[in-house]
């Protein structure tokens, strides 16, 4: 099952909806949040000149004991999403331009380095609503974007760290492949030789160019030995693929 690629190309980029961001943390905030954040100071100052009065202290009390029964049932209710693996060279702008083809991001977070002013490879991104999130994570969480794979989840409920590419013990080293090759095309050729339980290309983190090799898994070893006599040496897209056993060689 291939994950879904999204296009750089497709994806449109609303720079009025955002403020320009810098390191440490990256944030885009939509116009509606900013509203919602002035409506609530507003509310505060109300509350405050109501405190100065005496003769209105019981409906005071009322009115934070509600305030404070709200904010508690906020509390409850999550609506930021965790967004992990992401490409080095995206921003907050084309991150909210991507969830904006599903819903409408109140706040997106890119975070940086402090030191370097790179990104870290993941964000923070608040929702409206928990529907609005699970939708996100429904179209988005698996998807490939710029040869990564997106993790998307509930920020306060991480998955615990598994394999972003199903791996086995018989594996093959793919070497000298073309700039041009992604992990399906890999996946593609090595199909026809058996079950292709994974198979990945490796991408420069700087970059986000491939690294020129990947791995392939297969679900048993005669595939595996099939796919080395029958590939070795084959071209794909203009390069001699160099394929060999890959053990002990791990991704860099």
């Amino acid at each position: 099952h291939s994950a879904r690629v999204l296009s750089p190309s497709s994806i449109s980029h609303h720079q009025s909806y955002f403020t320009h961001e810098l390191f440490p943390i990256a944030v885009v905030t939509v116009q509606k949040w900013r509203a919602l954040k002035m409506s609530s100071a507003v509310a505060q100052q109300e509350t405050a000149v109501t405190a100065e009065s005496p003769v209105e202290e019981e409906k005071v009390e009322e009115v934070e004991g509600e305030a404070e029964a709200e904010a508690a049932v906020e509390s409850t209710v999550n609506t930021k999403l965790y967004f992990g693996n992401l490409p080095y060279n995206v921003d907050s702008a084309q991150l909210a331009g991507i969830i904006q083809e599903y819903g409408s991001p109140e706040l997106v977070e890119v975070l940086y380095n402090r030191e370097t002013g790179k990104s870290r490879g993941f964000a923070f991104v608040t929702m409206s609503t928990i529907e609005d999130c699970n939708i996100i994570i429904q179209n988005l969480d698996g998807s490939e974007y710029l040869g990564r794979t997106l993790r998307v989840n509930f920020s306060d409920k991480p998955r615990p760290r598994e394999p972003l590419y199903p791996e086995t013990e018989y594996k093959l080293f793919v070497g000298n492949l073309s700039w041009s090759v992604t992990s399906e095309i890999l996946t593609q050729a090595f199909q026809e030789y058996g079950n292709v339980v994974g198979a990945r290309v490796l991408y420069d983190g700087e970059t986000g160019r491939s690294r020129g090799y990947g791995f392939v898994s297969y679900s048993t070893k005669s595939e595996m030995e099939a796919a080395i006599q029958s590939l070795n040496g084959v071209e794909l897209e203009g390069r001699a693929l160099r394929v060999s056993l890959a053990q002990g060689r791990q991704p860099a």
